[in-house]
């Protein structure tokens, strides 16, 4: 692998041995005193990803060339600690999304204006990991840049990582996070149940919320569209039943979204699991 261009001392873009696509490879020290044509030392890579066209590689160069090195550095630090935790590899957006976010947001902090995270709250609820993660992030920008940033800030920070892990815009992941909780409520009020945010079943209502409201949200129907359990739902779930009928109501009426029956099916299983846990727990 040689090196095409040095776009600074820790980031290059040069060509992938396997499919011949320009790639940006970064490494600490990588490019430190190398030149056009010269050989990437292999033992320094820390990450390889490609871009897509031609658009996404003018939008990294022009980042590389405006956002300070400490950010970039920081930014970097912050994926690869949520690689780490989340256990996968985030999408090639966060690289420019994350960088491009901590630059103006410590910025905009310098000069004395916060943001509040309307959706903070829902994001501490919701994506504990990914929040958790962002906390980790501000106390690494303390360290690191000497800038105190609040909680609020670890929000914006856990949603690009959300983002990265579905594959969907912010607008989108804030009206998946908003959608989310309006549909744990109309559980919770419906179903008379306080959930515990500690179980493993609570953990795969909320997974199976997500994934849900993301299908919505971007308008794509399950692949089953008829299911022989509707009926047996009805019948011997009847709880359950009536508020998967009332969460069918809520994303038609607000998101013009026609549950299937099969969806229906799955969103009763989980919330029997929530009925049956609520009684346990009594």
């Amino acid at each position: 692998m040689r090196i095409l261009k040095v776009l600074n001392n820790n980031v290059i873009i040069s060509t992938s041995e396997e499919t011949g696509k320009e790639v940006v490879v970064m490494g600490k020290g990588l490019a430190f005193g190398k030149s056009r044509g010269d050989l990437v030392e292999k033992e320094k890579i820390e990450k390889i990803f490609t871009l897509k066209d031609q658009t996404e590689k003018g939008k990294f160069q022009q980042m590389i060339e405006n956002i300070p090195q400490e950010i970039l550095e920081v930014s970097e630090s912050i994926i690869s600690y949520s690689e780490k935790i989340l256990g996968k590899e985030l999408e090639n957006n966060i690289h420019l999304a994350l960088a491009d976010h901590l630059a103006f947001a410590i910025q905009r902090f310098k000069n004395g204006y916060e943001i509040k995270n309307h959706l903070l709250w829902e994001i501490k609820k919701l994506y504990r990991k990914e929040f958790e993660i962002g906390l980790w992030a501000i106390k690494e920008i303390e360290n690191k840049l000497a800038v105190k940033m609040p909680e609020d800030e670890a929000g914006f920070i856990a949603l690009h990582l959300i983002n990265a892990t579905m594959g969907e815009s912010m607008t989108n992941t804030m009206d998946i996070t908003t959608m989310v909780q309006d549909i744990l409520n109309l559980i919770k009020y419906s179903l008379k149940v306080e959930f515990n945010t500690q179980s493993l079943y609570y953990d795969r209502l909320i997974t199976h919320l997500r994934f849900f409201a993301q299908r919505v949200i971007s308008k794509k129907n399950s692949h089953l569209t008829e299911t022989p359990f509707y009926n047996m739902m009805e019948e011997n779930y009847p709880q359950a039943f009536s508020c998967a009928l009332k969460i069918k109501e809520y994303v038609g009426k607000n998101y013009h979204y026609q549950l299937g029956k099969d969806e229906i099916v799955y969103l009763c299983l989980h919330l029997q699991r929530v009925i049956d846990e609520s009684k346990v727990n009594k």
